[in-house]
């Protein structure tokens, strides 16, 4: 396989890995008895509106996707960042009747003894909607934490499971 530069180490194609990823996403939920569509496509804007594709959603809920790693330096992969950061942003533009749910593929960096989320939150908390829940999902053991704003400390904070399903219903 020819190394290709900013090809992830390990699979076929970026473009394969957020789509498998986003399979998981869907089953994960789905096993939970929250069933989604591909593609939910809501208007949103400031002063004007224009339709924009969610990676899933149902009339209720809102869910954006995003598979990225750590550099191979184990620096943070700014550019993937500022995805993230558009992706809150579009959740700002949502009507309020949504749930909004950032899922992110975990990655650990140990030498920063953090996950790439983790690090979002740390250094990006003031751009994340409080009405949005992140969700670090371990794919290689079928896993997940949860953070939700804490309203005392300003910032999303790690909390129990459950408090996804309660979110949800």
């Amino acid at each position: 396989m020819m190394n290709i530069m900013y090809q992830r180490k390990g699979v076929s194609s970026n473009t394969q890995a957020g789509k498998d990823f986003e399979e998981f996403v869907n089953s994960f939920f789905a096993s939970n008895n929250i069933f989604l569509e591909k593609q939910k496509r809501i208007e949103i804007g400031l002063n004007s509106k224009k339709e924009h594709a969610f990676d899933f959603g149902n009339d209720s809920i809102l869910i954006e996707c995003k598979t990225h790693t750590w550099t191979e330096t184990g620096n943070p992969p700014s550019a993937k960042l500022k995805n993230w950061s558009e992706a809150m942003f579009l959740f700002y533009l949502t009507p309020s009747k949504y749930k909004k749910i950032f899922v992110v593929d975990m990655d650990y960096n140990q030498k920063k003894c953090k996950t790439l989320l983790e690090y979002f939150i740390e250094h990006y908390y003031y751009l994340i909607p409080s009405d949005v829940i992140l969700i670090d999902l371990y794919t290689k053991c079928e896993n997940y934490e949860v953070y939700k704003y804490d309203e005392k400390s300003k910032i999303h904070i790690k909390t129990q499971k459950e408090e996804l399903w309660k979110f949800i219903k």
